[in-house]
């Protein structure tokens, strides 16, 4: 019979968390009592909230609880990814969606699952568990999830084919999440990292130049890793004097403040005109510190801050042309304008030097 013609049962397990409660659940039938298969689900041996690293590889076992003996015609499990964009352009109403398969690994496990099974290719009775592995490539995408821009997902299903009863699937399956792989250790990436502005004070009465405000911000290492605390150095000078400041208190705020920001790019499709693309930008301060600001009159003052990366950041992506892109810097918000520093987040990364 073509596959085409298979009907599917989805199993109503497939959200359990562990075996402990896939136990709790075994005496549930799956789809009435006729069912000779009463739990079929798919278990990953990673930590739920612990996502996979390219290049690592996904393993797990799928559990079969079979209460009468039942004939089997194969039995696969199958890591899928997918990217989506899509969002209603509010200038044009004009609405633009993409989709892209960017992982799609399947392996044939039923050579494995025949050790389960008599002569004639029937499943005897009781729990089987039969375990896998599947390497991810290198280059796989990192997991994210914006509402209104799009997403990149991850699910790992097992599918097991019965030719009994006209033929039918069960289906489990499970999400799970995936960061880049992104190496640190280039030589160019830990070296530290700079950018200087400055700006003109304008006299309000006279609209004449009474001095000048300006920053440099030194991160100690292109390259971070989440979780690891970097040393910026901050070089502020204001030479605006402090008879002119009572003029212009607007410039002498009490503290300025240095954001990570992370900066996502999404890039979707017209659905009808395929010729015209739509983007969408979103940057996010994902942590930030505030320090004091520079004593007018006194020359250049320099600070040294110990930031903190927060956890869980995807790596910066490796490819410009995708569908999303991640990419992050430090940014000195010094109120009349702004030091950009561009960094690189990555996933992996020696200790000490290289």
């Amino acid at each position: 019979m073509p596959r085409s013609e298979y009907s599917k049962r989805i199993c109503p397990h497939w959200s359990i968390k562990s075996r402990q409660e896939a136990k709790n659940t075994r005496q549930k039938p799956l789809n009435g009592d006729k069912m000779k298969i009463d739990h079929f689900d798919v278990l990953l041996s990673n930590d739920s909230d612990k996502p996979y690293i390219g290049g690592e590889t996904v393993q797990g076992q799928i559990e079969i609880s079979v209460c009468k003996k039942v004939q089997i015609a194969r039995l696969s499990v199958k890591l899928f990814g997918q990217v989506q964009t899509g969002w209603r352009n509010k200038n044009s109403d004009v609405l633009y969606e993409s989709n892209e398969q960017i992982l799609n690994e399947c392996v044939d496990l039923t050579r494995v699952i025949a050790d389960h099974c008599d002569e004639n290719c029937y499943l005897t009775e009781g729990l089987h568990n039969i375990c896998f592995q599947v390497p991810l490539p290198l280059d796989v995408v990192s997991s994210i999830e914006k509402e209104n821009h799009g997403w990149v997902r991850y699910t790992c299903t097992a599918t097991l084919e019965i030719p009994e009863d006209g033929a039918s699937e069960l289906i489990a399956e499970r999400v799970f999440s995936v960061v880049s792989m992104l190496n640190l250790d280039a030589p160019y990436m830990r070296q530290p990292t700079s950018s200087k502005e400055e700006s003109e004070v304008i006299g309000c009465c006279c609209r004449r130049k009474i001095g000048i405000i300006s920053a440099q911000m030194t991160v100690d290492d292109m390259g971070l890793l989440p979780g690891e605390t970097v040393k910026i150095t901050l070089t502020v000078e204001n030479n605006v004097k402090k008879k002119n400041m009572k003029k212009h208190r607007d410039i002498a705020h009490e503290c300025v403040l240095i954001s990570l920001c992370q900066q996502l790019d999404f890039i979707s499709q017209n659905r009808y005109e395929l010729h015209l693309f739509d983007r969408k930008s979103l940057t996010i301060a994902v942590e930030s510190h505030g320090t004091c600001k520079a004593t007018p009159g006194s020359g250049p003052e320099t600070k040294c801050i110990d930031f903190t990366i927060p956890r869980g950041l995807q790596p910066t992506s490796t490819k410009a042309n995708g569908l999303i892109t991640i990419s992050y810097f430090f940014k000195l918000d010094m109120d009349t304008f702004d030091v950009i520093v561009p960094v690189i987040i990555g996933s992996i990364k020696t200790p000490g030097p290289v």
